[in-house]
Parts: C-alpha cells; structure tokens; sequence
C-alpha cells in the first residue's frame, strides 16, 4: 500500500471525502482520509482541543500501486474539484522518507489526527519530551508559545512546506 497526494478546493476537504466515499462506495480499494492536528486554544475563557487540517487543499488517499490508475479515473466522477498529483503526467506516490514521517506524526492508528507535543526551550534549542514531534526538533522552524503551535518544515512531493502541529512549551529556560 502507498500513500497518494490528491488536490482539492481549500475548505472543502470534508465534503469531498463524503462525496468520494458515497460516489466510489465501499467496493473501492483506496482509504481516503485528511490528516488533521490537535492543539489547546482558549475559547470563552476556557482551554478546549480543537483539530485543524495538517494540509489544507489536500486529501490523501492509501492504495496499492496496481489500483491508482484506474482509481484515478474513477475520482475523475466525483462532482467536485479533484486531482491526484502528478509528475510529468505519472502519478507518483509519496516517498517512503514522507510516508515514515506522516505515520510517525499521525500514529499507527486510523484516525490521522497529530496530537500535541510537549516540551521545553533553553536559550534557541527545542527539546520535546513526550509526542510525536519527538526526534523532529530540527524541523522545527517557529514556535507560537502563545497559540501553542510549532511550524514544521517537511519536504512533501517534492516541496518544501510549513505545517502547523499542536506544541505546548511547558518551560523556557
């Protein structure tokens, strides 16, 4: 099984999944899903997760590689905007280097949700003691202590992007 990038409008990642799973059914042999992550934030005074897209515009989609051209054509039937990324016209899936990275992030589980991690700062070095950030402190490239987010620099398919995942600094030193 490989993981595939697919393309679609910003906003209406959720929409899509529902109409891919209604239009493909469940005879289809892909899992569609839109990686998410979990951070505290304030809401009426009182701190509360919520859950944010990890990739906005994007939807994944785990296949086989024998299934993803004729998968392919069958997204092409969905009535909203669609597109499993390609280069040079071959669908390409994500490294191996991405796909470790997004299930070391996400978990072993079917939920896809990135949750917090924690940590602590001394002087400009960042070490996280309990997460999935942990081992990735050099891909950290900003830390919003006060939003409790930390921006990530990952290389997926081919470019280089900042993702937002839930970070609570517990100290600064």
């Amino acid at each position: 099984m490989r993981t595939y990038v697919m393309q679609v409008a910003t906003g209406r990642e959720r929409q899509t999944l529902r109409m891919l799973d209604s239009v493909l059914g469940s005879a289809c042999k892909a899992e569609f899903f839109a990686p998410r992550y979990r951070y505290r934030k304030k809401i009426k005074g009182a701190w509360e997760f919520v859950e944010e897209l990890f990739t906005p515009g994007y939807v994944y989609c785990k296949t086989s590689m024998l299934d993803i051209d004729e998968l392919a054509q069958q997204i092409k039937q969905v009535p909203a905007f669609t597109r499993v990324l390609a280069m040079d016209g071959k669908i390409i899936p994500l490294s191996a280097d991405e796909e470790r990275w997004l299930r070391a992030l996400t978990g072993a589980g079917t939920s896809h949700v990135v949750d917090p991690s924690y940590g602590f700062v001394e002087g400009d070095r960042v070490t996280i003691t309990d997460g999935p950030l942990m081992g990735f402190e050099t891909q950290i490239k900003k830390l919003d202590r006060h939003k409790r987010l930390a921006y990530v620099e990952v290389h997926l398919m081919g470019r280089t992007k900042l993702i937002k995942v839930g970070a609570e600094i517990v100290r600064k030193a």
